[in-house]
């Protein structure tokens, strides 16, 4: 307000001690306003200027002081400029992913995760409270697939900001599993309808994050184990195991995948055993197994018979190689992974 007052005292001088100049062309306050305008924007134009050395001396204050607010504007336009910026990367004002998953903590698990879950074609927005991973996150992946948000861990606004209303799953990572748990319940009463995946360290308590709606509780000192073993006395199939476990991204890459059956889909009503051979033969895909809903769950009936009837709203769940990928997508309508309308 006090510049925009001394800016119309400096017209009204450059008018005063002007328009009583004969000799002056700055004869009416709009010429007066004019001129001031093109001085304090540097663009001198030179069609208007004081005659006056009354004139003279207010226009030399007024050339002075223009650069000192120039500074200042380009100055406060700058900070606000660059305040913007850091409030998107930090991701203040959130995401407008849809079907996305939410992983909330960042080390390394975290992007091994991610990284197959980018491979697979899935959005993802990542929850930390360290600045510096930002940075890296964004230089190891797509802004496109991922969304990085900064944040204090409180639930509620980590998970609005990350758009939660409209994910589909939700992975704590905190690095502690009573962290996890009561992240967990938080989370549950605010966005219900989200699938919760856990990894743990303590197997005793697979139970209670079960109880407290854990879609999917993964220790992973089981996972390490079995692998162990399996590398000690059947080494062929660990590693064969290890390397179906990520996505297939190459033509080379083999992978397990999972199918939603959609009413529309020509596979629904017809058996597993003519299923698997139009597969196998049309595009070198091995039918494995159907998953289907028993309530909350799934069941899954690893190499039904031949007559085992597949119905819309099962998966149908194919060993399959990175060149059968796209083939699987337009056959199925969908992409692999949970099926979300």
């Amino acid at each position: 307000m006090a510049g925009i007052v001394g800016y119309s005292i400096v017209i009204l001088l450059i008018y005063y001690c002007e328009s009583t100049c004969e000799s002056s062309n700055i004869k009416t306050l709009f010429d007066a306003f004019w001129y001031s305008l093109v001085t304090l924007t540097t663009v001198g134009y030179g069609d208007l200027y004081p005659k006056s050395i009354a004139g003279k001396i207010i226009s030399m204050t007024m050339v002075l002081g223009s650069i000192g607010i120039l500074g200042f504007i380009v100055g406060k336009l700058s900070e606000h400029i660059n305040a913007l910026a850091e409030r998107h990367k930090m991701g203040f004002d959130g995401t407008n992913f849809s079907n996305h998953v939410i992983i909330v903590g960042w080390n390394e698990f975290s992007e091994d995760v991610v990284t197959q879950l980018v491979h697979s074609g899935k959005k993802v927005c990542i929850a930390t409270d360290n600045k510096e991973h930002i940075d890296f996150i964004y230089e190891s992946f797509s802004r496109n697939q991922v969304f990085v948000i900064y944040t204090d861990m409180n639930c509620r606004e980590c998970l609005k900001k990350a758009n939660a209303e409209k994910a589909v799953a939700l992975m704590p990572n905190l690095g502690d599993d009573t962290k996890n748990l009561v992240f967990v319940i938080n989370a549950k009463k605010y966005y219900p309808h989200l699938s919760f995946v856990v990894t743990i360290d303590n197997s005793e308590l697979k139970e209670t994050f079960t109880s407290a709606g854990v879609s999917f509780t993964i220790c992973r000192n089981d996972i390490s184990s079995k692998i162990v073993a399996s590398y000690i006395f059947e080494p062929s199939v660990a590693r064969f195991n290890e390397d179906i476990l990520a996505s297939a991204t190459e033509n080379g890459d083999y992978d397990i995948q999972q199918y939603y059956i959609q009413s529309s889909n020509r596979f629904a009503e017809s058996s597993y055993g003519d299923i698997f051979n139009e597969l196998k033969e049309q595009f070198n895909v091995l039918a494995i197994g159907v998953s289907r809903g028993e309530g909350q769950s799934q069941n899954v009936i690893k190499m039904p018979e031949s007559s085992f009837k597949v119905l819309a709203g099962d998966y149908l769940i194919v060993l399959t190689s990175g060149r059968s990928v796209e083939s699987l997508g337009q056959i199925f309508g969908c992409s692999e992974g949970l099926f979300y309308s």
